[in-house]
């Protein structure tokens, strides 16, 4: 083993055991003088004392799992959290440490997964649910090989599924009225307008104040859900109304965009957004499913309908790379077909 090898290992292992004594800052700061130090320093792994690790199972995957939560901080917590349960439910099938999978233990993983709910709804999960479950598995294994711990993913030798691209959901004019006659109180309307306006995600905008919003311009800069990049969204006039009557008609304190309507007033959570929507839709009647992602993707629809350029969507909707855009919003729809029939006519 080389000696970068060695100093990654003692690195790791010194993080490790101190995870549970320093706070995150601590840790951060214990890595950089560390790497600093041992820029200087070489490094060999005595030979008299076995390479290998005599730990259980469970200690192995315990430490991997301790040291991917650590090096992977900045993740979102939902992500983190898809990674760390496609992993656990891996391990608890295949009893064995995680450095020792092989493709054939993903591939019958992968199968046992299609299956898994078969006998509680009679239904094999659908291949895009197999696919999620394999890109976790994918990612979690790729960082362990970049971090030197397995010389090879062997996620990469199993294919993921075949799917159908199906039509994307999306909100239609009609429906949307319907949303908004189904709204009884302001906060309900402000947040559909809101929601409709900003395409933003349902993370991103519980986690907006008040003072964030240039009342003069509508627009708000927010740090993005999924990488972590400023963009700036926007409140059109008859969101900024709405929102403008709800807040005008609060008595608390609390600068959160929305707020539960019960004291003490805490911020509404992204739970509490999506049971609010379904609220409305059942007094609309609405039969579709209503969920607050559907109000973003409604956003890029129209504005793919207005003939707007995908690299504009791109940057309205805060997709990291074209080919995002692309996949949703690039495809032409009955809408759009039938506006160029029109102008050739």
């Amino acid at each position: 083993m080389n000696g970068q090898s060695v100093k990654s290992d003692l690195l790791n292992n010194v993080i490790i055991k101190m995870t549970h004594v320093l706070t995150q800052d601590a840790l951060q700061m214990l890595e950089q003088v560390m790497t600093q130090e041992f820029i200087n320093v070489n490094m060999e792994r005595i030979t008299t004392l076995p390479v290998e690790r005599k730990d259980s199972v469970d200690e192995k995957n315990r430490y991997i799992l301790q040291l991917f939560l650590y090096k992977k901080k900045g993740l979102a917590e939902e992500t983190k959290y898809g990674y760390i349960a496609a992993v656990r439910r891996l391990v608890t099938l295949i009893y064995k440490p995680l450095t020792d999978m092989d493709k054939m233990d993903i591939a019958y993983y992968l199968c046992w997964y299609e299956g898994k709910n078969l006998s509680l709804t009679g239904r094999k999960n659908q291949a895009t649910t197999i696919n999620n479950e394999r890109r976790f598995l994918s990612a979690f294994y790729t960082w362990m090989r970049k971090e030197k711990l397995i010389p090879d993913n062997p996620v990469e030798g199993t294919e993921p599924l075949k799917t159908q691209k199906k039509p994307i959901d999306y909100f239609t004019g009609e429906e949307m009225e319907r949303l908004r006659d189904g709204c009884r109180t302001l906060r309900e309307r402000a947040m559909i307008e809101v929601f409709r306006s900003t395409g933003a995600r349902v993370g991103e905008l519980v986690a907006v104040t008040t003072d964030m919003i240039d009342w003069t311009t509508g627009d708000i800069m927010i740090c993005g859900e999924k990488n972590g990049r400023f963009r700036p969204i926007y409140l059109d006039e008859e969101a900024r109304y709405h929102l403008k009557k709800y807040l005008s008609a609060r008595q608390d304190g609390n600068p959160s965009l929305f707020v539960q309507s019960r004291m003490p007033y805490g911020t509404i959570s992204k739970a509490g957004v999506r049971l609010i929507l379904k609220g409305i839709a059942g007094r609309a009647g609405l039969t579709c499913r209503v969920y607050p992602h559907k109000l973003r993707k409604t956003l890029g629809m129209d504005l793919k309908n207005k003939g707007v350029d995908i690299g504009i969507i791109q940057e309205v909707m805060g997709h990291a790379s074209p080919a995002v855009t692309a996949l949703y919003y690039a495809q032409s729809t009955p809408e759009t077909l039938r506006s160029v029939r029109k102008r050739v006519a």
